[in-house]
C-alpha cells in the first residue's frame, strides 16, 4: 500500500515528535545514569556519563509502530515480519546485556548468528543477485539439512555484517545515526520509485528515518546520550533486512553503507597485517584519523556525512554494473586517503 506524500509526512512527524518526548523524560530520570556501569575507555574521545540508551527506546517503539500501522491496516502484515521483530527483540535484549556485563566478542557472534538464523527461518532471504552483465544468480543451489545453500549463508553473513559495520561506525556523535538516516532516506525513495513500487519498504524506511532523526537531536556534537549496542546494531540490522525484503537490494544498501564497509575492511586488514586480533577495538578507523589531523568531531563528520550522500545518491542512479564500479573506486579512494593520513599523523607525532 503506496501512501500519499502528506501521509508519510504525518507519520514521520508524529514518531520523530514522540521520540524526541520519550528521550527528553528519561533524561530527566536519575536511574538511567546508573542503568549500566559506565566507564571511558582508551578508544573513547567522550568525556563523561552519557547513557547508552538509543536502542532502549527506538527498538520497542519500532515494533509499536509496525502493530499500529497493521491494526490502523495502514501495513499489510507478512509472515515474515515475524522474524525481523523477533530479531529486534533479540537485539534489544543482547545488547541491554552486552552494555551491563561487557561480553566478548564471541558471544556476540553468536546471538547474531542466531538472530539471522531467525530471520531467515521467517522466510527473509536472498533469492537472486543481480550480475554486472544484466543477468541473475540464483543462490538457492543445494538443500542440506534443511538448509538451503549457498542461500542462508550469504543472507547470514549480509546481516551480521551489517550489524558488526554499523556498531563499528558508532564512534563520533551523530555519525552512525546521521548514515543510518542517509541510508533509511536512500530505501524510502527507493520504495516509491515506480520500478519497485514496494509501499510496506517506504514506510518502514520513514518510520526509522524519524526515529533515528528524533535519537540526533540528543546525539549530535555535543551528545547527552549514545546509541548502544542495541541501538548501533538494530540500524545495520534494518538496512540489512530492508535490502532483503525489497527484493534483494543488496548493491543499493552495500553502496550507501560503502564507507564504513571499505573502513572496516581496511581495519581488518590493518589488525591482521601488525599481527593483533581483528575483535580488538582500537582507534584506527577512519573518523579517528580525520580528528588525529586536527579535524573537529562535527568536521569530521560532516565529511563522512558527504560521503554517504554522494554513494547514496549513485545507488539511486546507476544499475548493478555501475554500482560495483562505483564501489570499486570508492574503495581505492578511501583506502588511498585513508593511507596518507595514517602517514601524516605518523609524520605529526614525530615533530
Amino acid at each position: 500500500m503506496i501512501l500519499t506524500w502528506i501521509e508519510y509526512g504525518i507519520i514521520i512527524i508524529a514518531v520523530f515528535c514522540v521520540t524526541i518526548l520519550l528521550f527528553h523524560i528519561l533524561l530527566y530520570q536519575k536511574w538511567i545514569f546508573s542503568l549500566y556501569h559506565n566507564q571511558i575507555r582508551d578508544r573513547d574521545i567522550h568525556t563523561g556519563i552519557k547513557p547508552k540508551i538509543g536502542g532502549i527506546v527506538i527498538i520497542p517503539l519500532f515494533v509499536l509502530c509496525i502493530g499500529v500501522c497493521v491494526w490502523t491496516g495502514i501495513l499489510v502484515w507478512q509472515p515474515e515480519f515475524w522474524g525481523m521483530i523477533i530479531g529486534a527483540i533479540g537485539i534489544l535484549l543482547y545488547g541491554y546485556i552486552d552494555e551491563k556485563y561487557d561480553l566478548p566478542w564471541s558471544i556476540q557472534f553468536l546471538w547474531q548468528f542466531g538472530i539471522a538464523g531467525i530471520v531467515i527461518a521467517s522466510g527473509i532471504g536472498i533469492q537472486a543477485l543481480n550480475l554486472p552483465n544484466g543477468g541473475l544468480w540464483f543462490v538457492d543451489t543445494w538443500q542440506v539439512m534443511g538448509l538451503v545453500l549457498p542461500r542462508d549463508i550469504i543472507t547470514a553473513l549480509w546481516i551480521v555484517g551489517l550489524m558488526n559495520v554499523v556498531n563499528w561506525l558508532d564512534g563520533i556523535d551523530g555519525l552512525a545515526g546521521g548514515v543510518g538516516i542517509i541510508g533509511f532516506v536512500t530505501l524510502f525513495i527507493l520504495g516509491l520509485t515506480p520500478f519497485v513500487n514496494q509501499g510496506h519498504i517506504a514506510l518502514f524506511s520513514a518510520i526509522l528515518t524519524a526515529l533515528y532523526g528524533g535519537f540526533l537531536r540528543f546525539n549530535w556534537y555535543p551528545s547527552k546520550i549514545f546509541l548502544g549496542t542495541y541501538g548501533s546494531m538494530f540500524l545495520g540490522y534494518m538496512l540489512a533486512i530492508l535490502a532483503l525484503i525489497s527484493g534483494g537490494k543488496i548493491a543499493t544498501s552495500a553502496l550507501v553503507l560503502a564507507f564504513p564497509i571499505i573502513d572496516a575492511a581496511v581495519v581488518i586488514i590493518s589488525r591482521i597485517w601488525n599481527k593483533k586480533s581483528i575483535f580488538e577495538a582500537d582507534n584506527n578507523h577512519f573518523h579517528h584519523k580525520l580528528l588525529n589531523t586536527g579535524l573537529t568531531e562535527i568536521g569530521a563528520v560532516r565529511i563522512m556525512y558527504a560521503m554517504s550522500i554522494l554513494f547514496a545518491i549513485s545507488a539511486l542512479v546507476f544499475d548493478t554494473a555501475g554500482k560495483m564500479i562505483i564501489f570499486s573506486l570508492g574503495a581505492i579512494i578511501l583506502i588511498v586517503v585513508s593511507a596518507f593520513l595514517t602517514r601524516q599523523i605518523a609524520i605529526r607525532h614525530k615533530k
